[in-house]
Parts: C-alpha cells; structure tokens; sequence
C-alpha cells in the first residue's frame, strides 16, 4: 500500500485575504476619520496669529442641510455595512451593549420632556448630539476593531493628531503665547487639547510598559517630554490633575512583575526630585513651577477663572433645587446664573453648555437622567479593569490599562472643563467604550470564555 503524500497546509483562500485587506482598510478609514476630528483646529486660539493648518477640515463635523454631520453619516456607512457582514459580525458584550442602549434611550426621552416642558428644542439638539455621536461612534469602532492589536494600531493616529496639536502649541508659544503664559484663563490652543495630550502621555506609558526595549522607552520618552511642554504652554489646570489621577490609576491597576518593579524604582527616583520641586516652587510665580500655580489655583488659591468657574457652579445647583431633583429641567433648557459678573454671554449656548459637565447634567436631567447617561462610565471601568488585572496576553491588559485611564481622564474633563459638549473627551470615551465591547470576551474575563489567542505577529 503506496504511503499517503504528507497534507500540505494551506494559505488563506483569496476570499480571506480579501475579506482581511476590506477589514484593515476600513479600520484605516475609521483611524483616519478619528486623527482628523482631533486633528481640526478651526477653532483653536493660535489661529488669529498664523494659519492653523487644519482648520479645512471642520466641515466634517459641522452639521449638514439635514443637521447631521458628515462624520456621523460616514459612520452610519460603516457601522451598517458591518452589520450586513454575519461571516465576520461578533457579538457585543452585553453588560456594555445595553448600557449605551440605557443611554440612547434617557437620552431621547429627556429630549422629549424637555421640549415637551418648553425647552428649546434647538438647544436641546445642541446639548445631547454628541451624546448620540458618542454611542454611535462606540459601536463603529467596536464593529470594526475587535483585537489588542486593533486597538494598539488605532492609538498611532490618535499619537499622531495629538503630535500635531503639540507641535503648533510650541510654535504659539515661541511665537507670540510666552506673553501671555500663566494668565488668567489664557491658553494657546484649545481646552480639549487636555484630553489629547494626557491619553497621549498614557499611551507612551503603556506601549514603553509592554515593549520593554530602550530605545523605545527613549523615543516615548521624548515623546512624553514634548506632550508635557503642550500642557505647560496651555495652561490648562485640569491637565495636570487628570494626568496625576491617569498615573495613579495605571500603577494601581498593573499586575505585579517587571513592569511594576520598574515604576517602583522610577518612583524612587524621581519622588525626592519632585518633593523639592513642589517645596521650592510653591507660591513662586515662575513660568517654570506653572504646574504648582495651576494645583494651588484648583485648592487654595483662587484666580478670575476659578471665580468664575465657582459661580457657574452654583448657578447649576441653584437649578437643580429650583427643578425636580429627579428629573431635572429636561432638555432645552439652559441653567440660572446667580451673578452676570462673569458673564460669556456673547457665546450663545453659554447657558446651555456648561463647564462643569456633571453638574449641568444634574440640572438639565436630575438623578434619574444622570444615572441613565452617565451608567456606560462605571460600566467599561469595570470591565477594562477586569482585562487589566486578569488578562493573559500582556498587550490586551496594557490597551485595557489604557482603556480605564482615558475614563479616568475624560471624567476628570466633565467635572472641569467642557466635557460633554467636547469632541475630544467624548470620543476618547467612545473608543473606551468599544474596549469595553470587545477586550473582555477576547480575553477570556467575562462569560467563562476561554482567552482568543492573538494572531502571529499581532
């Protein structure tokens, strides 16, 4: 009996290859789409002074004859077509699924109780889009990132649009913005710009984490540098207590082994240098201790902008008393101010769009619309906390671990500084979300699934 020829393993079919070349060019689209809403800078500061180079690409997030923008509509595209494909669909978590789903619906039907109360239906339009463009945006992504790797490949474009926005931020303040460095409510680009440059810091952190090689750890550093210069030059407070509540966070959340051992030594060698730094430069107004002026500004001392932000704040939990404390006013409705002193009533939605996001949620949905709203934040905390901790692959905890620091960061933008009618807050939410829709299953933490091994050379 002839001996039987050795079975030859075969390559992917031209069907499969095909379906993986569609796969990651729509994954570019979406990175693509992503670097260039935070990428725009038609509305950023230095724009007076020289070109922002950028600026062209606004129309993408302005609202068409039909009031949707032409980045929702790309993403209605993409999101369907991913929902005709059933060979590769997946399956959503569900604990996630149906929290985004809790959150479209308080959302329309806080919609509808506001205008039904006489709210403004304009503004109410206003004040919960990006809420819908939240959720729609967190399923697109999931649809079509589902791996560590994915995800990993999505973070380069965000890297990328946050380089930009630093690099023009240096060249605002070498330029015309040293002047003015350390003012009152100045800064140089934008307020969002927060949210880039911390999860930017928090990206080079993990990857350095996962990749353990020095010249890695050099370049990422740099990097970090380079964000953090950003950060001074725009002089947004926030900035330096999310990213201390980011590191936080991350070295809580890592597993013990090298890299917690790593962070320890860092710590104890940096932990004397910065206690001088804090003991030498407390109260002195140097440009270089502006970090030490922007933490004595959010709790001892108050400035024009912390007044201001004070009496904003009492003016939403003025509404709030005034309101059911239930269901709040609705939307379409803006709160009451107790003093015009600080008034920035030449902006329109001024008092439809707060900056103390929690506090205008409260107001504008009281407890009921709050924890429908707001119940997808402890939701992915929890489970890209879990991949963090109990993961197997070393990249899927590190991208979890990246995942819970965004959250961290994004609250701490709610609570401060425009966070819920900002693009960059929400949508790195978004892509938190999507994590949470995926990293769970994949890494065997949730459901009794057994981990999804990651593909070679991913």
């Amino acid at each position: 009996m002839a001996a039987s020829s050795p079975t030859r393993q075969r390559g992917p079919s031209v069907a499969s290859r095909a379906g993986l070349a569609y796969a990651t060019s729509v994954r570019k689209l979406v990175g693509l789409l992503l670097f260039l809403v935070f990428a725009d800078d038609y509305e950023c500061a230095y724009g007076t002074h020289f070109k922002a180079l950028m600026a062209w690409v606004n129309p993408l997030i302005e609202p068409t004859i039909i009031k949707v923008r032409p980045f929702d509509l790309i993403l209605c595209f993409i999101l369907l077509a991913a929902s005709f494909d059933k060979k590769n669909r997946a399956p959503y978590l569900k604990p996630m699924r149906n929290a985004l789903l809790v959150t479209l619906t308080t959302t329309v039907l806080w919609f509808v109780y506001g205008v039904v109360r006489g709210g403004d239906a304009r503004m109410a339009s206003w004040q919960t889009y990006l809420i819908l463009s939240t959720i729609l945006l967190s399923f697109t992504v999931a649809a079509t990132f589902r791996t560590s790797a994915d995800f990993a490949g999505l973070a380069k474009w965000f890297i990328a649009a946050a380089l930009y926005r630093a690099l023009m931020c240096w060249i605002a303040y070498f330029s015309w913005g040293s002047v003015i460095l350390g003012e009152s409510g100045a800064f140089l680009t934008a307020h969002g710009d927060t949210i880039t440059w911390v999860v930017a810091i928090v990206i080079l952190i993990a990857n350095a984490l996962d990749r353990r090689k020095w010249s890695v750890t050099l370049r990422n550093s740099a990097g970090i540098v380079f964000f953090l210069g950003a950060i001074q030059w725009n002089s947004r407070r926030v900035a330096w207590v999310s990213l201390a509540m980011a590191l936080a966070v991350m070295y809580w959340l890592l597993p013990r082994g090298a890299a917690k051992r790593a962070v320890v030594r860092l710590v104890r060698v940096a932990g004397p240098v910065i206690v001088l730094y804090v003991v030498v430069g407390w109260g002195r107004q140097n440009p270089i201790f502006l970090p030490l002026r922007a933490l004595a500004s959010v709790t001892t001392q108050e400035d024009s902008s912390t007044k201001a932000r004070n009496a904003e704040n009492l003016g939403l939990i003025g509404t709030s008393k005034y309101s059911s404390i239930l269901t709040g006013t609705g939307w379409g409705f803006g709160y009451a101010p107790i003093s015009m002193k600080y008034s920035i009533a030449w902006i329109e939605l001024w008092k439809y769009e707060p900056h103390n996001s929690i506090l205008g949620l409260l107001a504008f949905t009281g407890i009921l619309g709050f924890a429908g709203i707001w119940l997808p934040v402890p939701t992915a905390v929890f489970l890209n906390a879990r991949v963090a901790r109990l993961g197997t692959d070393p990249r899927t905890r590190n991208v979890a671990l990246v995942g819970v620091a965004q959250l961290i960061v994004s609250a701490n933008q709610f609570y401060g500084d425009i966070g819920i009618f900002s693009n960059q807050a929400m949508y790195v939410m978004a892509i938190t979300y999507a994590m949470a829709l995926r990293l769970p299953i994949r890494a065997g933490v949730w459901g009794g699934s057994a981990p999804v091994a990651p593909p070679r050379g991913g």
